[in-house]
Parts: structure tokens; sequence; C-alpha cells
């Protein structure tokens, strides 16, 4: 009886190397490369995360050098009144004749720095409360205690309409951008802390944390770097998608309270579209359109942006992503290395 052939070896190894090669590609390509190639497996991530870093380069260029991106002055005459989208005036000119793109264009900076201002100071101040709220709550402890008043405390916060409960704050603090941003931040951090202390509560029982304590770590080392290494992932895409959701917010108040004053040296589109919608909405509605169309764009784009990092964050999605757009092994051939093919005419050695 003659060797067994190690075709049928070598067919069934081939997937296991194919795996081998997937993983080393992934582990090649580094962080950056693995989120372009997630980006490009999903177009809307793509064109969530192209419109972000294209608003923040507008922004930054508008706080810097303004004239770059916008060609008049916020309360720069134009010289044309009430005059519809043209190639001079893309987004129209209004009553005073102010320019409206250089308006919309001008409050990028400010928009955006409101949005990452009111979300970063929630997520600092509801994320460390959620931290000591999730991991310290033990019965019958100072931790416990101190858990309990943060979380009566949030409770309350959260029974009352966050965007209700901001128009107050801001009418009682009066006008001004500090003001309202924060009317805001104060109803805005409770939800940080309801997510943070739920993800602390669904680790802090893991194996490796029991194995960390029985060891002798320390609560602070452990947190530091057990608990809030796992807590990041989804607190960072719950903060990409809450920036949009802030900015509608601010916008709402805008429109109602108008705590920026437009006219004025820094337009807010919230403001503008308030300021525009009482008289000019039904004979000029490119006014108001232009403003309410850049609050779309923005949340419609950290909103793409947000499940985009969900994808990039979540291992089994990323590597699902990653296999869908890595380049197809070529297939191996299942004739032993070492075996000669056959010509024609020819016999088998006896």
């Amino acid at each position: 009886m003659g060797a067994s052939s190690p075709a049928p070896t070598q067919a069934t190894s081939a997937p296991a190397r194919g795996t081998r090669r997937l993983r080393s590609t992934e582990e090649g390509i580094g962080a950056l490369g693995t989120f372009w190639r997630i980006l490009r497996a999903n177009p809307l991530s793509l064109v969530g995360f192209l419109l972000v870093a294209f608003l923040i380069v507008v922004g930054v260029i508008g706080a810097v050098a303004p004239r770059v991106v916008a060609p008049y002055a916020p309360t720069q005459s134009t010289g044309v009144f009430n005059q519809g989208p043209s190639w001079a005036h893309p987004f129209g000119t209004d009553g005073n004749s102010f320019d409206i793109y250089s308006n919309v264009v001008l409050a990028i900076p400010l928009d955006l720095g409101i949005g990452l201002v009111i979300a970063g100071s929630a997520l600092l101040l509801g994320g460390g409360l959620g931290l000591i709220a999730g991991y310290w709550d033990r019965p019958r402890s100072v931790g416990g205690a101190v858990a309990t008043v943060i979380l009566r405390v949030t409770d309350v916060f959260l029974s009352f309409p966050s965007l209700i409960l901001a128009l107050a704050i801001g009418v009682s603090l009066g006008r001004g951008v500090w003001q309202a941003i924060l009317a805001v931040s104060v109803t805005w951090w409770p939800y940080y802390v309801r997510l943070v202390r739920g993800e602390v509560l669904a680790i802090k029982h893991l194996p490796y944390i029991t194995a960390a304590r029985a060891a002798g770590v320390k609560d602070g080392r452990i947190v530091l770097r057990h608990v809030l290494r796992n807590v990041l992932d989804p607190v960072l895409v719950y903060f990409t998608l809450d920036i949009g959701t802030v900015l509608v917010t601010f916008s709402t108040i805008g429109f109602v309270a108008h705590p920026i004053p437009y006219p004025g040296p820094s337009p807010e589109w919230g403001s503008m579209m308030s300021y525009y919608s009482a008289a000019l909405v039904t004979v000029h509605p490119w006014t108001i359109l232009a403003p309410g169309a850049a609050i779309f764009v923005t949340v419609l784009a950290f909103s793409l942006l947000g499940d985009g990092l969900r994808d990039v964050l979540d291992p089994r999605s990323r590597r699902a992503l990653v296999r869908s757009v890595a380049p197809t092994p070529p297939p191996e051939s299942t004739q032993a290395p070492d075996a000669a093919p056959l010509e024609s005419g020819g016999s088998t050695p006896g």
C-alpha cells in the first residue's frame, strides 16, 4: 500500500492559513489603515468623516482668517437688498443687504465650539460622577452613600425636560454666549452619569477585575487601567453623536430665546433662523433655509461619524468590515509540492 496523499491535509489547512494571513494583514496596516478600510467599507461613515473634517477646517479658517472663507463681514453691507441666491451671493442677501453665505460660514466656529464645549464638559463631569457611582457603589460604605447622593441628584435633573430646564436657566442668567452654554451644560451631564455607571456596573464584576482586586491592586489603579479603558469606547461613540444633539438643542434655544443677538459680530444659526422667521420666511425663504440647512448637514455629519466610530471601536464589526475589503488571497493548489505533472502519453512509475 502506498503512502497517503498530502493533498487533503493541505486543503484543510488552507482556511487556517487564510485566517492567519487576514489577522496579520489587519495588524500590519495599523490603526489608521484599519480606520480607513472601515470607512471605505461603509460609504455613509466616509461621507460623515469627510463632512466633519470639512466643517472643522472651515471653522478653524473662519476663526483665524475669516476673509478667506467669507467675502463679507457679518454686518458688512453688500449694497444688494433681498436678492435670491446667485454666483455673487450663493445664499442670497437679506433686507439689511447682509450676505447670508458669509454669516452662515462665520457661524461655524461658534456653533462647533458650543457643541464641543457643552458635550465635553458634560462628559468630564457626568463621566467622573458615573465612575464614582458605579465602581464605589457598595452597601454600607462611604462610597455607597456618595453614589446614592449622585444618583438621586441625577434623577432630579432627569425629571425635567432638558430643553425646558435650559430655557428657564438661560432666561434667568440673561443673554450671552457663555450664559447660554452654562444653561445647557447644567442640564446635560446627567445623561453621561447614567451611561458611564451602566458600563462600569457591567465591567466591575468581570474575572480580571476580581483577580486584580484579589491581588491587592488599589481601586484607583484598577479604574484607570482596566475600567476606564473598557468604558471609553462606548462613551466616545455617544459623545460624537451627542455633539449633533447639543447643536439642535442650542439652536432651538437660540430660535426661541435668541441669547446671541443677531445681527451682530458673532452670528449663530439658531438666532439667524429666529431673526429671519419673523417676517421673511414667506417672502424670502432662502434667508431661513440657509442656516437651517447648515444645522441639518452638521448634525447629519456627526451622526454618520458616530456610526462609523461604533464600527471602528467594536472588535466584531471591525473584523467583519476589514474582512469585507481585504484582498482575496489567491487559491492555493491542492497538489503536493514535490509532485511533477504527468506528460501526455506517459505512464505512471511502477
